[in-house]
């Protein structure tokens, strides 16, 4: 069978590992503990969760303390609970949901960052309006002429919605005769008028939201934040991600008391895959660690991770002691994830003074190899794994490519990937976005036109699902003070709402709203697309235009510049909305390497080339500068060391990885790694395979 039996001299070194950390618990010395992939990282956390609340459960609850068990996703966070099982001293979320927590009822506090925020908005848009060449001949008129032409066009702000979408000479058609009588240069160029009025709209909005927060009316009293949706609201009240992380850091940097209050109310702080954890929340953290010496009050801050699995741009990598310096490490070098096979290869990988060995004394019997081919046998190369693995629904076969075409393809939403690679934010540098706005597991990351989609695409499946729970297709709880008629009605409604293609849908869908009487209908429908102005067919496709474009064609009507995204089939917008929530009982799933991270698989399959997607050559530069040291390595070979790495160490016993690209000049150091290197040929048998 394997991974069953454990030497018991392995098993007392990993746990002296495992007491060094509970060692620097007890004396509140701050520490990191590094470990490659598959040592149990996790396990160590939750082993040092349950060390701190078998030693201080009772003096936690008398002082109303907590422990603070902060990860990086919600699947990680829904993990580690399942893991640990209920506990009323732990707190375990996500750091958003975590700073969220500790900022909320500080409502004063966070009302004045946001009053801050919303005057640097005002200010930044003042500065574009004074200084961008888009305006210039907005600043040519006076004061006066400059305030009658907001408060003209914000008496036909309907007519400027409804005629938004327009080609550029429908657009003028449609403007009020005074603008073309007193704005004639504004209205000549209609891209940049529409610029400028959507500016001059915000700023009225940002402004208004101040004089309602200073006049103290109802909905203006408080900021809030919802994890559903990642963009900011900032007239409405409402914080993005990033916000949220902001305002905490402002906080806590700026008052000793909210440091106080956290130190008070957090004596522990352990963080999940540090690795990937943004620098502001390191920040955070060392203020916070800082601050407890300085007041000598006692605090544990735990960071669990591996550098080297820092494959995400925003994570701190190795920037951690940096920001948080002082603190303590603890190493782990046993392996309790992988077959020895697997683990040898990734110990090749990667390289360094990390080298891992299974804690399990019957860990052979693991298989690896290494084959070159042509991108064209793919197909049939993943079709050779399933058979030799028999990949069914219940043994699936895990395979990541290094393009997200690729994935989108095999997946079955390849012309929703098309649609999006082309869309002008994803041109040049911003194509590195697309992976994380497309593809991301984690609807946090996800872009705003993919996020409304996403919504969306989540309300069509639940209504059609008689298992899935009234509570979370609904917003609020409104749903309760409906009759059982009145809901199964609702419930029918929105089931009628379909269509072949996205267009098909969205105009089933307004078409209900502009004539439906029924309010929970509506602010359902208000809920998923969330629009600064009314909600509309008209209002959704401005959304989808201004927010994957940053200019275009004035010539052309909206809907014919978006068609692509229009036509997108329902079934596609399925299957990617399947993969993102991660519908994994199939024979076959197809991933992309980042979306791997923290997963560990039976069989895995590796469709490797010398690039990953648009870093040219990263895999190539990591096979060339292998062996050489430190001085002599490139930012890119840790890159797709990282990547790779990451890869490798999703295999639990079988791993067969497909190289397509030439390798003459790299094949000294593939063999290094992987050892020998097989041709794959339509000959080859499944036992030889």
């Amino acid at each position: 069978m394997g991974l069953s039996q454990i030497d018991g001299e392995d098993l007392d070194n990993e746990r002296k590992s495992i007491e060094k950390l509970f060692k620097y618990s007890d004396t509140f010395d701050s520490t990191v503990f590094n470990s490659g992939a598959g040592s149990g990282k996790t396990y160590a956390l939750i082993e040092c969760l349950k060390y701190i609340i078998s030693c201080h459960r009772e003096d936690l609850k008398s002082h109303n303390q907590k422990i603070a068990c902060i990860t990086y996703t919600n699947v990680a966070a829904d993990h580690i609970k399942q893991q640990l099982g209920v506990s009323d001293v732990v707190e375990i979320s996500t750091i958003h949901e975590r700073i969220w927590s500790i900022i909320c009822n500080q409502k004063s506090a966070v009302l004045s960052l946001h009053i801050e925020k919303l005057n640097n908005e005002i200010e930044l848009i003042n500065n574009q309006l004074s200084s961008k060449p888009d305006y210039e001949k907005y600043r040519e008129l006076n004061s006066s002429l400059q305030t009658h032409f907001l408060q003209l066009m914000y008496e036909n702000k309907k007519k400027y919605n409804m005629a938004y979408n327009l080609n550029a000479a429908g657009f003028k058609a449609a403007m009020p005769k005074e603008v073309h009588q007193q704005y004639t240069e504004l209205i000549s160029n209609v891209s940049k008028f529409k610029g400028l009025v959507d500016k001059l709209f915000k700023r009225k909005r940002y402004i208004e939201c101040l004089q309602k927060i200073e006049n103290g009316e109802k909905d203006y009293k408080e900021v809030y934040y919802d994890a559903m949706y990642n963009r900011d609201r900032l007239d409405k009240m409402r914080i993005s991600h990033d916000t949220l992380l902001e305002y905490g850091y402002k906080l806590i940097e700026k008052y000793p008391r909210m440091r106080q209050l956290v130190i008070d109310h957090y004596p522990y702080i352990l963080i999940d895959e540090y690795q990937d954890t943004a620098d502001i929340v390191v920040k955070i953290m060392n203020i916070v660690d800082q601050h407890a010496k300085k007041i000598k009050h006692d605090i544990f801050i735990a960071y669990f991770g591996d550098s080297v699995q820092n494959i995400y741009d925003t994570g701190v990598g190795t920037k951690l002691n940096q920001l948080h310096p002082t603190l303590s490490n603890v190493f782990k070098m046993y392996n309790r994830r992988s077959y020895s096979e697997i683990i040898d290869v990734a110990n090749s990988v990667r390289n360094d003074e990390i080298v891992q060995k299974s804690i399990y004394s019957d860990s052979g019997g693991g298989s690896v190899k290494f084959y070159y081919g042509k991108s064209e046998e793919a197909s049939e190369f993943i079709g050779m794994c399933a058979k030799k693995w028999n990949a069914q629904n219940e043994n699936t076969l895990h395979c990541m490519f290094a393009t997200n075409q690729l994935v989108a393809e095999y997946s079955g939403f390849s012309k929703v990937y098309e649609v999006f690679k082309r869309a002008e934010v994803y041109q040049g540098i911003g194509y590195k976005q697309l992976n994380t706005e497309l593809l991301s597991h984690d609807t946090v990351h996800l872009g705003k036109s993919q996020s409304l989609l996403f919504r969306l695409m989540k309300l069509y499946t639940e209504v059609r699902d008689e298992r899935q729970p009234l509570r979370d297709i609904f917003p609020t709880d409104k749903y309760r003070d409906m009759s059982f008629h009145d809901l199964k009605l609702l419930i029918t409604s929105l089931k009628s709402l379909d269509g072949n293609t996205l267009d098909e849908l969205l105009i089933a869908i307004f078409n209900e709203y502009d004539t439906s009487n029924n309010q929970m209908y509506k602010l359902i429908i208000e809920r998923i697309f969330d629009a600064d102005e009314e909600v509309s067919y008209d209002g959704v496709l401005r959304f989808f235009l201004t927010s994957l474009y940053k200019t275009w064609d004035e010539t052309l009507e909206t809907k014919l510049i978006i068609q692509e995204l229009l036509n997108m089939k329902i079934v596609e917008l399925l299957n990617w909305f399947h993969y993102v929530h991660r519908n994994e009982k199939k024979k076959i799933c197809y991933h992309t390497f980042h979306s791997t991270k923290g997963l560990e698989y039976e069989n895995v399959a590796i469709i490797l080339g010398k690039d990953f997607g648009q870093d040219k050559g990263l895999f190539e530069t990591f096979f060339k500068e292998y062996g050489k040291s430190v001085d002599q390595i490139s930012s890119k070979y840790e890159k797709g060391r990282n990547i790779l790495y990451v890869a490798v160490t999703r295999a639990i016993k079988n791993l067969r990885i497909l190289y397509i690209d030439d390798l003459e000049e790299i094949r000294d150091s593939m063999e290094k790694v992987f050892g020998k290197i097989y041709e794959f040929s339509n000959g080859i048998t499944k036992e030889e395979f």
